[in-house]
């Protein structure tokens, strides 16, 4: 557009002077003046002059000189006069800008806009040049009508000051957007109004608060016109478009009304498919990867898919730039379509480089032992985001992306760059604070998942309140062998004066460690082994020990040593650790105290994760778990300190911390149980704020569950039910925030009702 201006500006000039130019009477140049100068010196005025003294001026080279000073675009006039024989130009220099300002438009605009006036020359310092002036103005109108603004008014102020100097500020006043009132379809046989309307984002007026979808946008428009013809197209009308739309607008300019005409056409079906080009894999091969049968109704998107499903599977074998392209070969006579997929592979490629982009706490050997993509060996799309979607689920990084980029200079050579941005990879916590289960409480952490950027994560933690404190630590290295296999080393000790609440009559001491080993089975899945050890001394009290306890101490003893053989099953296909949107998680886990030991009981645990996409980013998140433990022994009996409770944050939100299930005698406080079975599920909606959903979460809930004694106890009209609302946010230093208001839906008299329930640090 700016040479285009230019270009007329000079054309324009050149016809205004023409008759200047044709009067001179041819003379020998002897001296030029120049007049009207300000800010520029006669020089620069020289340079740009095809003329110098001795030089025989006419017609010609008069047209010629004043041709060449207004290509510079320092003037806006220029004449040419004779004063003897000395050569006069007359000159007017276009004014410099000072100041370029634009207020008012926050509807369109932005970045965008200020480069574009800046390359334009619309910016300070830059010469003035009205027409471009206004061109800016009617560009900025037709932008605004673009998107439904067409009551916006563009005043332009130019303010002239001293050293031929110019400000320019362009003030708009942008209204309101127009509505739309209705969208009308006509030429539909095939699907009802109701059904195509539903492929539209932009919707008629219907008084629903704060609706925006109403508001018109060409863009959008044009985007709903086309999600329409595909609509079609994916049903079998494979010749349907979109002959003609009118938009009207309302004499006050604030409503428009949409019509659109539907030439639908007839159904096509799919007589064959084959195969074209430098197919490289065997057709019959290829044919697995196909959606589109003989005899189905014809879909461009079926075809489509299908299209890119065999890229993916070239991309596989190297191809990195493979191109598959579906032909439809249309029978009109017999409505039917042979679709051929030209197949245009390229080179093999091979990956030269792999670089991280984005990690400034985390070394590169970290995240290279992630990679299932190597370098120097053929490109494969599939281990590409196999190996983005390990980075994702490292727990210190937020977010990963991933380019392939060609060598510059090669046909088969791409550097694969992965660009992360990464989280806090622990906390630093010192508290103090009241808890509803636990009273008040100081407590102490230090954990750290990327220790030295090495990607082992340690924890210390410090913990005591008026009925415990405790000392624990863990160190857990993921690559103890370069084949993946992972070692955690843990120790505690804990004084408590009851197991989950107060007054449950007795106190515990118990000091323990654990090694524990986890081995990759496949990229989802993995085997756990381990053992641990641990000592537990309980201290009754006559007046205060429920009979539950008193029985089993004298029945028991008080003190216990016990050695546990611990293994577990693994599968996680879930694509990323924190606040994952798709895949599954499932562990199965089996522990044994074994024979000898003081109390010889056993621990089967199960524990499900599974997301369901529903709509635009609002997915079903479900979690479940199971558990039961029992005495191998006979007629021994399940510690009490070993049971279950269930309620709170973690199982049942809006009852009170391990308050659900059985209750002592004669306290009638909790005492837990041997089977716990709950299941919580959310309803995950992405904040307007952060739509990715990578460190907050906001989501509607529905947990059920419960604890029971026995096995033979569990009874489903028992389960307790609650639904409310939920949020999280990984905090820089808190670790997991988690907030939620719940309802409790079927709690009965007895039951310890907390409706509102915060916990943090159990990301980590």
């Amino acid at each position: 557009m700016k040479n285009f201006l230019n270009s007329s500006a000079f054309a324009l000039a050149c016809l205004l002077f023409a008759g200047a130019a044709q009067a001179f009477t041819p003379f020998v140049v002897r001296e030029i003046r120049a007049e009207g100068l300000v800010r520029l010196e006669l020089g620069t005025l020289l340079t740009s002059l095809p003329l110098s003294e001795g030089d025989e001026i006419n017609t010609v080279s008069a047209r010629q000189a004043i041709r060449s000073l207004y290509a510079t675009g320092l003037f806006e006039d220029v004449q040419l006069d004779k004063d003897g024989d000395a050569l006069v130009i007359r000159v007017t220099e276009r004014p410099a800008i000072v100041r370029f300002e634009i207020e008012g438009n926050s509807k369109v605009g932005g970045d965008e806009l200020d480069k574009s006036l800046k390359e334009l020359g619309l910016a300070e310092g830059e010469l003035f040049r009205r027409e471009l002036l206004d061109q800016v103005q009617q560009e900025l109108e037709r932008q605004y009508f673009a998107n439904g603004y067409y009551d916006v008014q563009i005043d332009t102020t130019l303010d002239f000051q001293a050293n031929n100097r110019v400000a320019i500020k362009v003030d708009v006043i942008e209204g309101s957007q127009a509505r739309i009132r209705g969208i009308n379809l006509l030429g539909n046989e095939a699907f009802t109004r109701e059904e195509l309307l539903d492929q539209f984002a932009l919707k008629a007026t219907h008084g629903r608060l704060f609706q925006s979808s109403d508001r018109y946008s060409r863009q959008q428009l044009g985007g709903d016109l086309e999600t329409l013809q595909s609509y079609y197209q994916d049903r079998g009308f494979l010749t349907a478009e979109i002959s003609s739309v009118q938009v009207a607008l309302t004499p006050d300019r604030d409503a428009i009304y949409i019509t659109v005409n539907v030439e639908e056409g007839e159904i096509y079906t799919v007589k064959d498919t084959r195969f074209s080009g430098e197919t490289i894999i065997n057709a019959r091969f290829l044919e697995r990867f196909l959606s589109t049968r003989a005899g189905d109704r014809f879909s461009r998107r079926a075809a489509t898919e299908s299209a890119d499903r065999i890229e993916v599977a070239l991309s596989d074998i190297g191809y990195a730039f493979a191109k598959v392209t579906p032909l439809p070969e249309v029978d009109e006579e017999n409505l039917e379509v042979t679709l051929n997929y030209l197949v245009e592979p390229g080179k093999r490629a091979y990956v030269r480089r792999i670089e991280f982009r984005g990690n400034v706490s985390t070394n590169d050997r970290t995240l290279r032992r992630e990679m299932r993509q190597l370098e120097a060996a053929p490109f494969s799309k599939s281990a590409i985001e196999r190996s983005r979607v390990r980075l994702s689920r490292l727990p210190f990084l937020q977010a990963v992306e991933v380019e392939t980029v060609p060598v510059p200079g090669s046909d088969d050579l791409v550097d694969i760059v992965f660009s992360m941005e990464e989280r806090p990879p622990g906390s630093v916590q010192f508290g103090i604070g009241f808890s509803g289960s636990q009273g008040f409480l100081v407590t102490g952490q230090v954990t750290h998942t990327n220790f030295l950027g090495t990607g082992n994560r340690i924890e210390v933690g410090v913990e005591q309140n008026v009925i415990s404190k405790s000392v624990s630590g863990s160190w857990t290295n993921p690559y103890f062998t370069q084949d993946g296999i992972s070692q955690t080393v843990s120790g505690f000790y804990r004084e408590s004066e009851s197991v989950i609440r107060f007054s449950s009559g007795f106190n515990t001491n118990v000091v323990g460690a654990a090694l524990t080993y986890g081995i990759p089975l496949s990229e989802f899945s993995a085997f756990r082994l381990g053992a641990g050890i641990d000592q537990t001394a309980i201290e009754t009290f006559p007046n205060a020990s429920s009979d539950e306890i008193l029985r089993f101490a004298i029945e028991n003893g008080t003190k216990f040593t016990n050695v546990d053989l611990r293994t577990g099953l693994t599968f996680d296909s879930r694509n990323r650790t924190f606040f994952a949107t798709r895949g599954a998680l499932h562990q199965l886990n089996l522990d044994v105290v074994i024979p000898g030991s003081d109390i010889e009981t056993y621990t089967l645990s199960y524990r499900a994760q599974h997301y369901v996409p529903i709509y635009r980013g609002v997915f079903l998140e479900i979690n479940g778990s199971a558990a039961m433990i029992d005495n191998y022994s006979g007629d021994g009996q399940v510690p009490p300190y070993n049971n279950f409770f269930a309620g709170g944050p973690r199982t049942v939100r809006g009852y009170q911390d391990g308050s659900l299930g059985p209750r002592d005698t004669p306290f009638n406080n909790p005492f837990g149980g041997t089977v716990r079975t709950t299941v919580q599920n959310e309803l995950v909606i992405p904040l307007p704020f952060e739509a990715d959903g990578k460190s907050t979460r906001f989501s509607l809930f529905f947990d059920i569950g419960s604890v029971f004694a026995e096995p033979r106890d569990f009874d489903t009209a028992e389960l307790r039910q609650s639904a409310g609302v939920a949020f999280q946010w990984f905090t820089p230093f808190l670790g997991l925030l988690d907030l939620s208001y719940g309802f409790p839906l079927n709690d009965e008299v007895g039951d310890e009702v907390d409706r509102f329930q915060i916990s943090f640090g159990s990301g980590f």
